[in-house]
């Protein structure tokens, strides 16, 4: 997507994969909604990462179970987060802090 940049630490698969990345977001950018089979965790750490169901600044953590969805999008200060997918299980519950 244009304006997100993601640097891959590790993956196990193809296209449906067990990853861990480092993703910048530009300001005022987006990734189109998506879902992710095997959910995901992600750490903020710089600016704000939003979606349609919060806004998450700087040090926050957010875990979602499997099959999860969202589009997150980025306002002025951009952001830069870790995120990990596809290594939770069907049966993980959704917590975020």
């Amino acid at each position: 997507m244009p304006g997100v940049e993601r640097m891959k630490l590790d993956r196990i698969g193809d296209e449906i994969a067990r990853a861990t990345s480092l993703v910048c977001y530009a300001p005022n950018s987006s990734f189109s909604p998506h879902e992710h089979g095997g959910g995901d965790e992600i750490s903020v750490l710089e600016g704000t990462f939003y979606d349609e169901h919060n806004s998450y600044p700087a040090g926050s953590w957010l875990r979602s179970p499997h099959l999860s969805e969202h589009c997150p999008y980025i306002k002025d200060d951009g952001a830069l987060i870790y995120v990990k997918v596809g290594h939770l299980h069907a049966n993980e519950i959704k917590a975020s802090n």
